[in-house]
């Protein structure tokens, strides 16, 4: 018996196809539109900060940075981690925006990184400036350090992702979903690997050389959990 489990989108719904071939169905949700608003401000925001101060001023990047939960084996089954996930681009531009990305990292390497940051910005600030140019459905994002989290999504590709964001609002949105993997031939990742390697030895970043797949996060439940003033 086969006894990978597959992740696969079927209409409006994602689909888990278990071994044996038993399939949970859970019905795809679009991502708010105001979690799409405030992804693409948080960007143009970490973009001002770049250009005008620098790249060594980023301290935090929370729209970026959720906390996502998987679930394994023992007393304590959830992992938490910290995991760099953000938004894609419709599917039709995935590969024009992964060649223009990785057009500018060939245009801009071997010269000082301080030096090429104002166009790289402006490589990507098009697409990250509006969120009509986001797919709705999905977030992504890059596998590096390949621990408990890979571990878990291989036998149970169910998560939650838990965003929190800066004073005075405190945007805050959590997201259940089905992960699926995906390898270097798939365009998802060539678009996430060129995104951040435009940016991957700046002073914000811990530099990587190896990423071996990609995640991509099916949305199906919703929540916004940002707080309000109670009376």
């Amino acid at each position: 018996m086969d006894n990978t489990i597959r992740v696969q989108v079927a209409g409006d719904h994602i689909q888990v196809v278990l071994p044996g071939e038993d399939r949970l169905s859970f019905p795809r949700v679009r991502l708010p539109e105001v979690f799409l608003q405030w992804q693409s401000e948080a960007r143009l925001r970490m973009f001002d900060v770049l250009k005008t101060r620098g790249a060594e001023a980023m301290r935090m990047q929370p729209a970026h940075l959720p906390v996502l939960a998987t679930l394994g084996a023992g007393a304590f089954p959830v992992n938490l981690t910290t995991r760099g996930l953000g938004v894609l681009p419709k599917p039709e531009q995935l590969e024009p925006l992964a060649h223009l990305f990785e057009e500018t990292r060939h245009r801009t390497e071997g010269r000082p990184w301080p030096e090429t940051l104002s166009q790289r910005v402006e490589a990507v600030r098009d697409f990250y400036g509006d969120p009509v140019n986001f797919d709705p459905w999905m977030l992504g994002g890059l596998e590096i350090f390949e621990g408990q989290t890979p571990r878990n999504l291989q036998h149970n590709p169910l998560a939650s992702l838990l965003f929190t964001g800066e004073a005075p609002r405190f945007p805050s949105y959590q997201f259940d979903g089905v992960v699926a993997f995906v390898g270097p031939d798939d365009p998802a990742y060539r678009f996430l690997r060129a995104a951040r390697e435009l940016f991957a030895f700046d002073a914000f970043h811990i530099p990587q050389t190896r990423y071996p797949h990609g995640y991509l996060f099916h949305v199906v439940e919703a929540r916004d959990k940002t707080p309000y003033p109670r009376r």
